[in-house]
This record gives structure tokens, sequence and C-alpha cells, in this order.
């Protein structure tokens, strides 16, 4: 169940990074208003998702710490919406999405600690693109907020997908690690079962061999 609930909320934070995307790249398309909407929705997903995760680790880890990070990114962005003031709002997107960033590479380290095999890869390149979307988002807002809009939007929306494709790698390197490790402990579980009637067996006929003795 735990493993369940551990690969659940990846994906969460996949679909809201994926979510923040589509609102990111439709400057065009959509209102002001819906862009917000979108981009609010998405970083509260990744909030949820990676404060799940964190709270799914059992001890202090850097994997637990990078995510809780993350989540507090996600807040401090999603945060950002409710507010009048647009210097403000701009200033409190940068510094959460270097948060985010940060949170990421902390995760990152956390794999490369992490003896998983091929999910192992999958999760350091995912975390790490993850911190690069975040960077490129980072300086994009840095960007529109000294009105350099063409090159600070092209950063944001290119840095959105970054993101949403870092976690999507996550998710899939952490649903296979999850997996695994289900897979090693049902198998842990039936060596142990087996083992345990072999004993039992030989006990029976230790007691049937006694009785006959006696």
């Amino acid at each position: 169940m735990k493993n369940q609930v551990e690969i659940a909320s990846v994906w969460v934070q996949a679909i809201g990074a994926i979510l923040a995307a589509l609102g990111n790249s439709a400057w065009n398309l959509l209102s002001e208003e819906e862009i917000k909407d979108l981009d609010l929705i998405g970083n509260f997903l990744q909030t949820f998702g990676n404060a799940v995760q964190a709270d799914q680790q059992e001890t202090i880890t850097f994997e637990k710490i990078g995510a809780e990070i993350q989540a507090i990114g996600n807040t401090v962005v999603a945060s950002s919406y409710i507010l009048l003031e647009d210097e403000l709002e701009s200033k409190l997107i940068i510094k959460g999405n270097w948060l985010q960033a940060f949170g990421a590479i902390v995760e990152a380290v956390d794999e490369v600690f992490d003896n998983s095999g091929k999910e192992q890869t999958l999760n350091i390149l995912g975390n790490t693109t993850q911190a690069v979307g975040n960077s490129f988002q980072a300086i994009g807002e840095k960007h529109i907020l000294f009105n350099n809009n063409d090159k600070g939007k092209f950063l944001v929306i290119s840095g959105s997908w970054i993101q949403a494709v870092g976690t999507i790698l996550n998710a899939i390197g952490q649903t296979d690690e999850e997996l695994t490790e289900d897979n090693n402990i049902n198998q842990n579980k039936s060596m142990e079962d087996a083992t345990s009637f072999y004993e039992q067996e030989n006990l029976k006929h230790a007691w049937k061999a006694r009785s006959k003795y006696y």
C-alpha cells in the first residue's frame, strides 16, 4: 500500500507540471486569469504530490528533504497568484522556482546513493531535468520582471516543458523502483513462508517418529 501511494504521488506531480506547462504556453489562447488558474492548479497538484511523497519516507532522507523543499517552492509559486501586486508576484514565482530547482537537486543526490539499478538512472535524470526546467523559469520570470518579455516568456515556456518532461521521467523511474521493491518483498515473504512450511513439516515428521518410538 505504501508503495502504491508513493507511485500515485509522483504521477500527481507529473500531471501538475503538465497543467502548469500548458498554462504557461497559452499566452495567446487564454486570458491572464485562465493562465493563472491553470498554473495555480498545476502547482497545487505538485505541492500535494511532493508532500505525500515526503510523508511516505519513514526516515530522514535526501528524498524526503528534497520533496519537502519542492513542496514549499510550489506553495510559494501558488501563493503568488492570490496577490494583486505584479512585482511581488514575480519575485515570489522566481523564489518558488529556485526552491523547486534546489529540492530536485537534493532528490537527485539521494538517487546517486541509492542502488536501485536502471530506475536510479531515470530518477537522477528526471530530477536533474526538473532542476534545469525550474531554473529556466526563474531566469525567465526575472527577464519579465525587467520588461524583457519575449526572452522571458521563451524561457518560462521552455522551462515549464523541461520540468514536465523531468517529472514524467522521475515518475516512470519511481514507479519501476517501487514495483521492484514490491516484487522483492513478495519474493522474500514467499521464501520465508516456504522455509517456515519446510520447518513445520520436519517438526511434524519428528513428532510422528517420536510418537512411534514411545
